[in-house]
């Protein structure tokens, strides 16, 4: 069956290389004058004019990652009382907000693809394919206010360095995008170019 458009961000996999899942993930702050919407499974990267935990909704680029945003808390203004949500909405909170963000540097997710460069060139068998291995790209797409889930995406693949993740597998029957044939396929994905995993000079995995 043809896999259809649906994008969701990226949805962790494994913790680390061949483990569970650890949804290892650590204590970042969003600027409550931040009035970008971030969602949870968009990737996020540091606020660089500040040294301080800071984070923003990543843009496609060579800024290394932050890491994958899974939620927050905050003061709500307007109700007077602390709340939880899976997406920070802009605005609306009382001093900084308390995000949280998959930042395992070994951490793998699943995430959707758009073009037609991304679908396996051989058989299911033989799991052909010039993607697995390369990097990509992503585009941060349009998240739910009703789900509070990202809608992030693959748009590109090469072996381009500064590319933020790399392909380590398909995502094979992982429910709609998992038929790898075709467009909108699943993919598996690892950092490439991230805080705790970049080797300093914002150019990969050396």
């Amino acid at each position: 069956m043809a896999n259809t458009q649906a994008y969701y961000g990226f949805l962790q996999f494994q913790g680390g290389a061949g483990g569970a899942p650890t949804f290892a993930q650590s204590p970042r702050r969003i600027a409550s004058t931040n009035s970008t919407a971030i969602y949870t499974g968009d990737p996020v990267m540091p606020v660089v004019s500040t040294a301080n935990g800071y984070i923003t909704q990543a843009a496609a680029g060579t800024t290394a990652l932050a890491g994958i945003f899974v939620g927050c808390k905050y003061l709500s203004t307007s109700q007077k009382r602390v709340v939880w949500s899976s997406y920070w909405p802009g605005s609306d909170a009382t001093g900084d907000v308390e995000a949280y963000v998959i930042d395992d540097p070994a951490a793998r997710f699943i995430v959707q693809t758009s073009t037609s460069s991304f679908p396996m060139t051989g058989s299911v068998t033989t799991m052909t394919s010039g993607v697995i291995g390369q990097n990509a790209q992503f585009t941060i797409g349009t998240g739910s206010t009703a789900t509070g889930r990202s809608g992030a995406y693959l748009s590109a693949v090469g072996t381009t360095a500064t590319y933020p993740f790399t392909i380590v597998d398909y995502a094979v029957s992982f429910g709609n995008g998992g038929d790898p044939t075709t467009q909108y396929c699943n993919v598996v994905v690892q950092f490439n170019n991230e805080a705790w995993r970049s080797n300093g000079a914002v150019t990969g995995i050396s």
